[in-house]
């Protein structure tokens, strides 16, 4: 690195800032009470000095309510210093992580950010400021441009040493000045300031890294001591200026000033000009500036811009910690997360929508309200699990409100289209209507929740579609926390027998050939005749005795410690409990599934470290058991269960494995639907071991070179393989990666894939063997004693809920295939196992939604599809646009090649156009016979506004 002044002469842009992490080691209450006293300093300091040009409030808009929830007072005075530019806020509503939440809520959060600058009456920012996510995902340069926002800066996940410079060595002790190493060979070897960024499907921003990360603290100034003084202000300034110029690939630089939590400097328009005065022979001016116009400087030189970056940002070994072990931190979190996201993306707005379509209300404000409560929860150190204890029981509030409203919001308009269906076909009976959230046709098992005082039976009861062909269904008892049954007079239920007052009967069956994003309906009816209980809606394998009779058969079938079906042969090895799969399409046979594997570990909230003394336990040299848990004609569950032993958690130098052991049982549940073609796996039991990981395995049966996972909006690939030469590193690359709905391994020939439910940390290793973590159980929020991190990343204080003692429950599928996941469509099938058919009946089963009971004009046929959308995409949005009148269908070309589709209703459309992600105008689009083709390009987002007659619309 040269000690030499800069050659040119160069501007610093000083950003003056706080970096505000809404809940972290602190609750929520006690930074926003910190909060409110800085930014109260901050008006108070932009007030009294208009040297101090400007502040940026972390880009995030939340920062705003949260501040005048408390100091209403000073709202005009707030609003005027954003509307004159003195304070800079947005575009983001929070921080989020980006590989943990999905890249719908990634849009609302953006939209939330927009609807709070329009509240308040002032511009946003238009610099997508990203300073301290724990990595970046690949589609984010299309998602901000979606919102007009052509720039980043970023830190974590980039980084390199400069273009032209020699690789030195990685950050080490106190001196942040030596340049990080670079190692991973998928990442460019060189970096500069301003780059490239781009997204898979070409779309681009300007990037901006920064060398010396967001957090500078404010100068030292000690009057008693003019020479440390002196080191750090003019000392510091030449050195970072020369440090950034390095990296510079035009004559602005960028230096932050300002970190976590700090309060605001008013003495720093004084001490620029003081510097400034001393850097006059270096070439270097410092003024104080805001991340806008430093973009809009560099614009003007862009041609000097060398670097691109492809994809996602998440090297490793380059100064900034990647913190990966936040991907298994908590799943409890992850798993509450995928389930509330689900329930808002896929049930309750597009069924807003189809409400909206058919001429009622489209409930806009409470589907913003129930997103809102859900992204205060996307912080990084929120939903990565890396706060205190009290910090992540707040959020588990959050989540409950969020899931109830998106529930709520759906069931409501099921309610409303199910009571509009003709009901002729089922005169006698209970209609029930299965509706499909995704955007193909698709057979699948659904759950029908009953009033138990009905009694319904397989034996008792026939359920038929509307052409009279009978299904055959198992029931349960399932019991709700939210609702209460009774015999209500207008089901005609008797009280035969005692029920607990939350206690319903729960119908699985499997519907056939539902519509994408529509509908199929069905009747509930009491046998004339009961049908005799001996006859078995499902194979036996082996030769038995069975009733026989007019008895719709499945194609599912049992035997010792196997389940079958037209697609799968599935066996547990009696030995291991491992699971072997034939796939009967191709032939392929796989072994060794879903075994175990335990492992200490003495890291914490953000990092996984093996302890010096780590003991592997594995659940393949324990004797299982077996047994069957339920066997009917939809679907057949075998529970493995393992009684194992583990270490109850370290040694207290935290090197080992404790030598005291404690009973671990360990269960799960292998579940194989009638014509399913994945495998479906319930993994529980009550964690009793402390400091330890817990992974599933399955082995491919090929040495693989490449991993490929879902990621927001895309697929990523990713080598198995670790990067060369990792000693020295202040944190090595490691084989554990995020995932959204599924991972996929394949040799060519054979393909394997582990699809999950809020489970996003998997590895893989060159034997093509994947491992998903099911739990990683840590009690500290942050430590630094072990060896996968040097440094601490947070406060050492002790979360003794992050060892997740009790029950835990993990759900995940193995889906067999040929080829690749491409050739394979798994995204289709990780996607229904996210969001099953939602099966509801036209008669309330309890108090009703809106104290009365719908009953309709029957204008709907019993078999129906609201929007049809057609071609290898996927539809992640169904909704109303935010202004106007049309209605708004978002699709991802999640492959790597051009895709045709084709987007109709069966309402008139008057007029279509490709919109943005802010739902600006792109391009009009020719409509022929209500519908509107298009190409998508490979790994494209694509957005359409149709203007749409609704029903009762003249």
């Amino acid at each position: 690195m040269t000690s030499e002044p800069a050659a040119r002469r160069l501007t610093v842009h000083m950003y003056h800032h706080t970096h505000w992490d809404r809940e972290w080691w602190g609750t929520r209450e006690r930074f926003r009470f910190r909060l409110v006293h800085t930014v109260d300093a901050v008006m108070d300091a932009l007030a009294a000095n208009p040297e101090l040009a400007c502040f940026v409030l972390d880009g995030q808009t939340i920062v705003l309510k949260d501040y005048l929830q408390v100091r209403s007072s000073r709202r005009d005075e707030l609003t005027d210093l954003i509307r004159a530019g003195r304070l800079q806020v947005g575009p983001w509503h929070i921080l989020p992580d980006e590989f943990l939440v999905s890249g719908e809520a990634t849009i609302r959060n953006l939209w939330l950010g927009e609807r709070t600058a329009t509240e308040l009456g002032v511009p946003l920012s238009r610099v997508g400021y990203l300073p301290d996510q724990f990595g970046h995902i690949a589609q984010m340069p299309q998602l901000l441009q979606g919102f007009d926002i052509g720039s980043a800066v970023v830190w974590r996940g980039f980084g390199g040493p400069p273009v032209g410079g020699e690789a030195g060595t990685a950050e080490v002790g106190r001196n942040s000045y030596l340049y990080p190493r670079a190692r991973d060979p998928r990442f460019p070897a060189e970096m500069q300031t301003e780059f490239w960024w781009e997204a898979p499907d070409g779309t681009r921003v300007l990037g901006v890294f920064l060398p010396l990360e967001y957090y500078r603290s404010h100068y030292k100034v000690v009057p008693e001591d003019p020479a440390l003084t002196e080191d750090q202000t003019i000392g510091r300034a030449r050195r970072t200026s020369r440090y950034l110029a390095n990296y510079a690939a035009t004559d602005v630089l960028l230096e932050p000033m300002g970190g976590d939590h700090l309060p605001v400097d008013a003495r720093l328009p004084e001490l620029l000009a003081g510097l400034n005065e001393q850097l006059q022979d270096d070439g270097v001016t410092y003024r104080i500036s805001s991340l806008e116009a430093f973009v809009q400087d560099v614009q003007r030189q862009q041609e000097r811009v060398q670097v691109v970056w492809p994809g996602e940002g998440r090297a490793f070994g380059r100064k900034a910690h990647l913190l990966p072990g936040v991907l298994s931190a908590r799943l409890y979190l992850k798993q509450r997360n995928t389930r509330a996201q689900t329930a808002l993306e896929r049930y309750a707005e597009p069924l807003q929508a189809i409400h909206w379509l058919l001429g009622e209300r489209y409930e806009h404000d409470y589907l913003w309200t129930a997103w809102e409560r859900l992204i205060e929860n996307h912080p990084h150190d929120s939903i990565c699990g890396c706060s205190t204890d009290q910090v992540h029981r707040e959020m588990i509030t959050r989540f409950d409100e969020a899931q109830q409203m998106a529930d709520l919001l759906a069931e409501d308009a099921q309610h409303s289209f199910t009571s509009r269906i003709d009901r002729r076909f089922a005169e006698g009976g209970q209609l029930v209507t299965v509706f499909n959230p995704l955007n193909w046709t698709r057979s699948d098992e659904t759950r029908l929740q009953m009033n138990s005082f009905l009694e319904v039976t397989p034996e008792g009861w026939a359920l038929t579609d509307h052409t009279g062909e009978e299904l055959p269904f198992q029931v349960g008892t399932v019991y709700s926390e939210l609702d209460k049954a009774e015999p209500f007079p207008w089901l005609g239920a008797q009280a035969t027998r005692p029920h607990d007052a939350n206690e319903f009967t729960e119908l699985r069956f499997v519907a056939r050939d539902v519509p994408g994003l529509g509908y199929r309906s069905y009747v509930l009816r009491r046998r004339a005749v009961p049908r005799a209980d001996r006859a078995l809606p499902y194979q036996v394998l082996g030769p038995v005795a069975l009733d026989k009779g007019e008895v719709a058969v499945s194609d599912l079938a049992v035997g010792p410690g196997t389940l079958e079906n037209s697609f799968l042969r599935v066996t547990v090895n009696s030995e291991t409990g491992g699971v072997d799969l034939l796939d009967k399409q191709t032939g392929y046979r796989y072994e060794g599934l879903n075994t175990f594997d335990d492992g200490g570990d003495n890291g914490d909230t953000y990092n996984y470290a093996w302890p010096l003394g780590d003991q592997v336990f594995h659940s393949d040299r324990v004797q299982p058991r077996l047994r069957w848990v339920e066997v009917g004609p939809a679907r057949a569950t075998l529970r493995v269960t393992w009684n194992w032993t583990l270490p109850d958690g370290l040694t207290e130098d935290r090197q080992s494995r404790s030598p005291q052991h404690v009973p671990f049982t360990l269960h799960t549940d292998l579940t194989l639907h009638a014509g399913g073609r994945r495998l479906d796996v319930r993994t529980h039991f009550d964690n009793t071991a402390r400091d330890h990981r817990l992974r599933a395995r399955f082995p491919l049966g090929a040495a693989v070179q490449v991993s490929s996972a879902e990621t927001p909006f895309g697929v990523v690939d990713r080598p198995v393989g670790l990067p060369d030469d990792q000693r020295g590193s202040s944190e090595p690359a490691v084989h554990e990666h995020p995932q959204m709905a599924f991972v996929s391994v394949t040799d060519g020939q054979r393909g394997l894939s582990i699809l999950n439910v809020g489970l996003p940390e998997f590895s893989v290793s060159e034997d093509g063997t994947v491992c998903l973590t099911v739990l990683r159980a840590v009690g500290w929020l942050s430590r630094e004693d072990f060896l996968t991190r040097v440094g601490g990343a947070g406060p050492t204080t002790a979360t003794p809920e992050a060892q997740m003692l009790g029950p835990v429950v993990a759900e995940y599928s193995v889906l067999p295939h040929a080829g690749s996941w491409a050739e394979a469509e798994v995204w289709r099938a990780a996607h229904e196992r996210l969001a099953p058919l939602q099966a509801t009946p036209h008669t309330s089963q309890v108090v009703p939604l809106r104290n009365r009971h719908r009953d309709e004009a029957g204008d709907l046929e019993p078999v129906g599809q609201f929007v049809q959308v057609e071609g290898r995409v996927l539809v992640t949005a169904i909704k109303r646009a935010e202004e106007g009148e049309a209605l708004i269908v978002r699709f991802v070309n999640q492959t790597p090649e051009p895709q045709p589709v084709t987007v109709g209703l069966p309402f008139a459309l008057w007029a279509a156009e490709r919109v943005n992600l802010r739902e600006r105008p792109l391009e009009a689009l020719p409509v022929e016979n209500d519908r509107v083709s298009l190409t998508a390009r490979p790994w494209e987002i694509v957005t359409l506004a149709l203007q749409v007659q609704r029903k009762g619309q003249p």
